[in-house]
């Protein structure tokens, strides 16, 4: 075996007699031309590099007695044949060839009448219908076991004068042996002329060409030709051609190797054919091939209008586009129109995927199918349903326009329109897209997915959940490989503990970091605060944010508020920079920074400071200094001190302590101070009230005293190391001095109107904030 035969053989080549094998076997449903021509190329390479492809007219000799195959001709549409000895030394003459490179030639042996006898049966001679043979030689043979006489075109005319000659005595004897033997049915038909000759080709539709034999035949009026070998005939621009033709007036039965051929546009191969030439249309049967530029159609039987060029089919067809395959029971192929309609049980198989539907529409040239009833497209890990639309089969781009779905590795999708561009691996579903996953909803007016970079994108009403969050929003986009959320335009992200709004979100699951831009609302629902902000980076794992900037139209000139439930009052805390964090991953333990301008409003208390921290762990405020002392108002009375801090129990005031240079006022008229000043104090509320100061280290105090009408009838002064003073309705009740106090009582004629002040009194009014609104 050579190499050429062996790299054919690994591309899938087979043989004729293989192609028999599969076809006789139920492997395949016919033999396509395409396989012929390949079978007719791998002989090909089996043949020695020196042999001489027979041309036309060419004459060989027999140099051994060979065994060759004979074909017999007939005037129904019948060829019969069988294989037979040529004897050495006999001559054969090479009929027409269409071909370069042929496998096998049909010739004529120039010992034609003598041969007759030999190669042909008697039984079959006889028969009436029988209309001669002529030898099928292979092209090896020829090589083998033929002695190449020379080419010469002048003995065909010759030879072709002896078959007339022969053929032209078997008409006489057939005409002879009607008149003696059915008189009856001359008799039942209209009477010849003696001048009456065959009709001319002129009068015909379908003209003769070219044919190895041309024999005439009389049936009442008509003169039916019988066209045998190579035949070639035409009707305007349509060539048909075949091995044997019969013609009756404009009709022709076609037999052998039929083809039709329509310039470079429509070619069809058959077994056999019916053509009228008076009304253009032809019926094609056997192994049909209808082959129209990339498209080839086969079926076992094929009407095809030659006049508007319309082919149908009912019986069942298969038409190939390269590596698609289509198959239906029905077809319409409109060549002219380039548009193919299939009807019944269609059937399209690709490498990709497979489809199948009731009704189809192609178009061959813009290669557009339009889908006009329910359709299934099946992949290898998906399917795709639709009732309507068209798939582009040259740009890969396809929609899907009447209520359609998919289905694909657990995943579900439906929507008012869906659309697939293959270029970019992109599905769009439009109209109340709906994307179901076993973990995961993604909904939205549109949504967009690309299975290359796994990027999601949803329009308009967006909503994604999952087993973790609830995303909404005006737009989302998602990847599901870096697991990032972006959110364009109003957005809420629901993260259990914590929701988050925002005009646009950037959120990076893998990290856990996300940034949001614009009137940010932050919800954290175990520690039950909110907080509002401009712009707020966090982090899911640390349970980090960060806040700046204000929210609404102030924007990044503003400042961040948070907001809180304390004992059915909110408390609202605002600062030039918010930031919350755990501390670490053992405890639940969260911490608050507030860092400068930081201020504070509730209803019944109020304060500011210029930093400060709180701890979820105790429910401690810190309040800092940098430059102001920090202070504390509650109803009449303002604490301060160089540190305080103040705890919250069950969501209640419950506790302040002021540490270094403690002062703590108390004013109903804001003309006379009552002053309690120490080194430390320490304050503690019941119901929001104060009930108890103790004053530890150089304790100072200035009180007012009241009568039952709550006039004023004198002023305390008191010193000592450490004090306590008890207090009931927001005035002092009682007072335990410590260590050697000292102290005074002056009549308030002889106090006056002014109010003694200790040192370092102020009473600040600038600062403490009267609504929300002071805070930003």
């Amino acid at each position: 075996m050579n190499e050429k035969y062996e790299q054919l053989r690994q591309l899938g080549y087979l043989t004729n007699e293989e192609l028999n094998e599969e076809l006789k076997a139920g492997k395949r449903k016919f033999i396509a031309f395409e396989d012929v021509q390949k079978a007719h190329e791998l002989e090909r390479a089996l043949f020695p590099d020196d042999i001489r492809y027979p041309k036309t007219n060419d004459i060989y000799q027999a140099a051994e007695d060979v065994e060759i195959g004979y074909m017999t001709h007939w005037l129904a549409p019948f060829t019969g044949g069988g294989n037979a000895i040529l004897p050495k030394g006999e001559k054969i003459q090479v009929n027409e060839v269409f071909m370069e490179q042929p496998i096998a030639v049909n010739c004529t042996p120039l010992n034609y009448k003598k041969l007759h006898e030999k190669i042909v049966p008697q039984s079959e001679r006889m028969e009436p219908n029988y209309d001669g043979y002529s030898l099928s030689v292979k092209t090896i043979q020829l090589h083998r076991s033929f002695i190449f006489l020379g080419n010469d075109p002048s003995s065909e005319l010759t030879f072709m004068s002896r078959l007339k000659s022969f053929f032209s005595q078997k008409l006489k004897f057939s005409i002879l042996f009607v008149l003696l033997f059915f008189p009856i049915l001359l008799f039942s038909q209209q009477p010849t002329t003696n001048n009456q000759q065959p009709a001319s080709q002129d009068t015909q539709k379908l003209k003769i060409e070219t044919a190895l034999l041309v024999e005439y035949f009389v049936k009442g009026e008509r003169t039916i030709q019988k066209l045998s070998g190579n035949v070639r005939m035409r009707q305007e621009n349509t060539l048909v051609f075949c091995d044997t033709a019969t013609l009756d007036q404009d009709f022709a039965v076609l037999k052998g190797q039929v083809v039709i051929e329509q310039g470079d546009s429509v070619k069809i191969f058959a077994d056999s054919a019916h053509y009228h030439a008076d009304t253009k249309m032809s019926e094609l049967f056997g192994d049909v091939v209808l082959v129209n530029g990339r498209q080839e159609l086969f079926t076992t039987r094929l009407r095809y209008d030659v006049a508007n060029k319309i082919a149908t089919y009912h019986t069942g067809a298969t038409l190939t586009n390269g590596q698609s395959q289509l198959t239906s029971t029905h077809g319409y192929y409109f060549v002219n129109q380039k548009e193919v309609y299939f009807k019944g049980d269609v059937l399209v198989t690709d490498p990709d995927f497979t489809m199948r539907t009731d009704t189809m529409a192609f178009n061959t040239e813009t290669q557009l199918v339009r889908f006009v009833a329910p359709t299934l497209i099946s992949q290898r890990d998906g399917r795709i349903y639709t009732e309507s639309g068209f798939y582009d089969i040259e740009n890969d781009f396809a929609e899907f326009d009447l209520n359609p779905q998919y289905e694909k590795e657990g995943q579900k999708g439906r929507a008012r329109k869906m659309r697939y561009t293959g270029t970019t691996k992109e599905y769009t579903l439009e109209g109340d897209a709906y994307i179901e996953e076993e973990s995961r909803q993604t909904k939205a007016d549109v949504i967009r997915y690309n299975t290359e970079n796994e990027n999601i994108v949803l329009y308009g009403n967006a909503s994604y959940r999952d087993s973790v969050r609830d995303v909404t929003g005006a737009e989302i986009h998602y990847n599901s490989q870096t697991k990032r959320f972006q959110l364009t335009g109003r957005g809420r992200v629901s993260d259990p503990p914590n929701i988050i709004e925002a005009d646009s979100l950037d959120f990076i699951d893998q990290l856990g970091s996300g940034v949001a831009l614009g009137n940010v609302v932050w919800v954290d629902t175990a520690s039950d605060f909110t907080i509002l902000a401009w712009r707020m980076d966090y982090n899911k794992q640390t349970e980090y944010l960060n806040a700046f900037g204000g929210a609404g139209a102030a924007g990044p000139d503003g400042r961040p508020l948070m907001k809180s439930l304390i004992d059915r009052d909110t408390l609202y805390l605002a600062a030039d920079t918010l930031t919350s964090y755990k501390p670490d991953t053992i405890s639940d333990t969260r911490l608050l920074l507030a860092h400068l301008d930081v201020r504070i409003f509730k209803s019944d208390m109020q304060a500011a400071c210029d930093s400060l921290s709180f701890s979820s762990a105790d429910s401690i405020f810190w309040f800092f200094k940098l430059k102001n002392l920090p202070l504390i108002w509650s109803d009449t009375s303002q604490f301060s001190a160089d540190t305080i801090r103040m705890l919250l129990k069950d969501k209640k005031l419950d506790r302040i302590w002021l540490r270094q240079n403690a002062l703590v006022i108390n004013s109903e008229d804001e003309i006379l101070f009552n002053q309690i000043k120490g080194r430390n104090n320490t304050a503690f509320f019941r119901d929001n009230e104060v009930r108890e100061m103790l004053v530890e280290g150089n304790a100072q105090a200035v009180y007012y005293a009241l009568d039952d009408r709550r006039a004023y009838i004198g002023v305390n002064e008191t010193e000592c190391s450490e004090m306590r003073l008890f207090f009931g309705d927001n005035k002092v009740t009682s007072i335990k001095f410590y260590q050697e106090p000292a102290g005074k009582f002056i009549p308030i004629k002889k106090a006056g109107k002014d109010s003694k002040k200790l040192d370092g009194f102020f009473w600040e009014k600038a600062r403490r904030p009267k609504r929300v609104g002071d805070l930003l």
